[in-house]
């Protein structure tokens, strides 16, 4: 049977019609609307906004900004208080600074803090931690050189971090108040924070991270001494006896964003 040209292409257009107009099969259907319902990719939460949400500090910036910013404005100093915020200095794995607030005094040697944006085994970046251990390691006591709870595992401390102290959340005498003018950038940055605040942490740490006062003050002697992460010996069969302060632990604990 001879078809000509024109017969051949009508064939095809009607094919093409009839395809256009046929009814999307169910499982197509049903994949085609969980793309379309698929919820976006959660953006992380940086240390910056969840700080001045919980400690009311009106600071802007990156975190290795605040402790300058608070100059003349805020009161600071090298004593933990609840509800003050220790500042880390920038670092090489940490360039744009940290910033965590203290929920609770442990010790001379140890606070609990809250913070975002401090990954750790099973953590990952951007999310809230709660009740974290931090250590002082420096000589005199003023909280300049600290190591962090290693997040997720419940097993020791990670590098050794220096800071610049803590800033409080009272402003210095004579100080005019701000505005309150902030741009809609931070606004949403701290939207986002303040709801990351009312959901449940990523992680819970714990006082001491499972060490007594004296594993602690040798830990702390031991990093002052050496700068290397050194294992407690188990004196009794308690939770120090499975404890790992290997060299893995300088892997964790260093975000490398802190906005803002």
């Amino acid at each position: 049977m001879r078809v000509d040209r024109c017969g051949f292409r009508s064939v095809v257009a009607l094919a093409s019609l009839l395809a256009v107009a046929m009814p999307t099969a169910p499982a197509e259907a049903q994949a085609n609307r969980q793309a379309v319902s698929r919820p976006a990719p959660v953006i992380g939460l940086q240390c910056v906004p969840f700080a001045r949400h919980l400690s009311g500090i009106d600071i802007v910036g990156n975190a290795r900004t605040w402790w300058h910013q608070a100059e003349g404005r805020y009161e600071r100093g090298s004593r933990p208080e609840v509800g003050s915020v220790l500042t880390f200095k920038p670092t090489g794995a940490m360039r744009l600074g940290h910033v965590s607030v203290v929920s609770q005094i442990v010790s001379a040697r140890e606070i609990l803090v809250d913070h975002a944006n401090w990954p750790g085994p099973g953590v990952p970046k951007g999310r809230v931690a709660r009740s974290v251990s931090v250590i002082d390691v420096s000589d005199a006591n003023d909280w300049t050189a600290v190591r962090v709870e290693i997040h997720g595992r419940g097993s020791g401390y990670g590098r050794i971090y220096p800071t610049w102290g803590f800033i409080y959340p009272r402003t210095v005498a004579n100080v005019a108040a701000a505005d309150g003018a902030v741009s809609p950038a931070v606004e949403r940055l701290n939207a986002r924070a303040a709801a990351a605040a009312s959901r449940p942490p990523a992680y819970v740490g714990q006082a001491g991270a499972g060490l007594d006062a004296s594993d602690l003050l040798e830990l702390a002697d031991a990093s002052v001494r050496d700068a290397r992460p050194v294992r407690s010996p188990p004196a009794e069969p308690h939770q120090v006896a499975a404890r790992d302060f290997g060299d893995d632990s300088l892997v964790w604990g260093a975000p490398h964003r802190s906005l803002r």
